[in-house]
């Protein structure tokens, strides 16, 4: 290998650059914005025209689109593409890999799992879109650690080579639609995890996807599980000889990501929720059906795809009043038909000033937007802590003397 074009410089992209720099092969980066002081190799914007397109391989971020224009460079020339995630999983073969795919419970499935296998003596990583680069680990690794990687749609998209001894798909409903455009593209984009089974590994699915999807998975060996996270956890921690008894001893321990329903204060007697992370209109449904009741929600950011018409069943009885914001907002709000007041914010302080007025004592203030944080924030994370902030500055306003606070 001599010179690497490393396309997209989010964290993926970045730890590709360190990797390859580690190994003294040339990189040059490209993205769509020049980042001040960023020194480590040659950069350019993601429209810049080389001559020469003299690169031995092209590695692509998760978020960069098939139409970018250096991808189809790419392809028109024969150069080898290949997303940070392939590239990682291809050095990892050697240990044991169990990939996570699924529109909702990644994050606290791959995590879960993790945990309760290192609870139980043995060395597991949880790994991926979770939020550590698979590559950046891949010369720091012993042959009996387990890599459980939690793994998007855009990251499986164009992933070829076998590498899965377990490879799961949770669930499936509408995600990424400004990307795939169709429910279709989107399940077989996920499907991509099947066809990276190694000989002898097992593929699992959830029932309501086999169900859905069943035209698209004759040639396909697979287990079917019902609707159930745990059910997946537990499968998955038996395939490394767990009994249920070390399983649910392991989970004991286990505690739940921040910004997934995380209970993060009370203000005044009302009860509020961060699940800045439920970026779809089904993981909104998810956190309302949880909680129940007396539910005051903030929602809205960028629109992913889809129809937000699924929350007039499953809102109902739950929640008392919807605070829209973001660019999303009207046209949530148009596509609403529940006879509950709505109201329409510019910011994110804004909402949840205007949710702890409408709240009662006993009430659950819940961030669950539904949407991206792209047009207000750099990533869900980001758009959390600021959430958390705001209830912070709230109750010192309602308690200035709460040592809590």
């Amino acid at each position: 290998m001599k010179k690497v074009l490393v396309i997209g410089l989010g964290a993926s992209g970045l730890a590709v650059v360190e990797y390859f720099l580690k190994k003294r092969v040339e990189v040059v980066c490209v993205d769509r914005a020049l980042k001040e002081g960023f020194d480590l190799c040659p950069l350019f914007r993601d429209d810049h025209e080389f001559e020469v397109f003299d690169f031995d391989l092209i590695v692509v971020s998760p978020g960069v689109s098939p139409d970018n224009v250096l991808y189809r460079r790419a392809l028109a020339e024969g150069v080898e593409l290949i997303g940070e995630a392939e590239l990682a999983l291809r050095e990892m073969r050697k240990n044991k890999i169990v990939g996570i795919t699924g529109s909702n419970g990644k994050s606290t499935t791959v995590t879960r799992i993790a945990h309760i296998l290192n609870q139980n003596g043995m060395r597991a990583r949880a790994l991926g879109n979770i939020g550590t680069p698979l590559i950046s680990v891949v010369d720091q690794l012993e042959e009996d650690e387990i890599i459980v990687a939690e793994l998007s749609s855009f990251q499986l998209e164009m992933m070829k080579a076998k590498v899965f001894d377990l490879a799961m798909i949770l669930n499936v409903s509408p995600n990424h639609l400004d990307r795939h455009v169709t429910m279709e593209n989107y399940f077989l984009a996920k499907r991509k995890i099947g066809e990276c089974v190694k000989e002898g590994g097992r593929f699992v699915i959830e029932g309501r996807v086999v169900k859905e999807y069943a035209a698209h998975l004759d040639n396909f060996s697979y287990l079917v599980l019902k609707e159930d996270l745990m059910e997946f956890v537990k499968l998955a921690c038996k395939e490394f000889g767990l009994s249920d008894e070390e399983i649910l001893e392991g989970d004991k321990s286990f505690k739940s990501l921040p910004h997934r329903l995380e209970f993060v204060r009370d203000v005044q007697g009302v009860h509020c929720y961060d699940d800045s992370k439920a970026t779809t209109m089904e993981a909104v449904s998810y956190a309302v059906k949880t909680i129940g009741k007396d539910i005051i929600l903030i929602a809205g950011g960028r629109h992913k795809g889809g129809s937000f018409s699924v929350w007039n069943e499953s809102f109902p009885k739950k929640v008392k009043a919807i605070i829209l914001l973001g660019e999303a907002k009207n046209v949530i709000a148009s596509e609403l038909k529940l006879a509950i007041p709505i109201y329409l914010v510019d910011s994110l302080d804004e909402a949840i000033e205007k949710g702890l007025q409408l709240a009662v004592r006993g009430d659950n203030l819940i961030l669950s937007p539904g949407c991206s944080s792209y047009d207000m924030f750099t990533n869900f994370e980001k758009r959390g802590e600021a959430y958390k902030r705001g209830l912070e500055n709230e109750s010192k306003r309602y308690d200035p003397d709460c040592s809590s606070c």
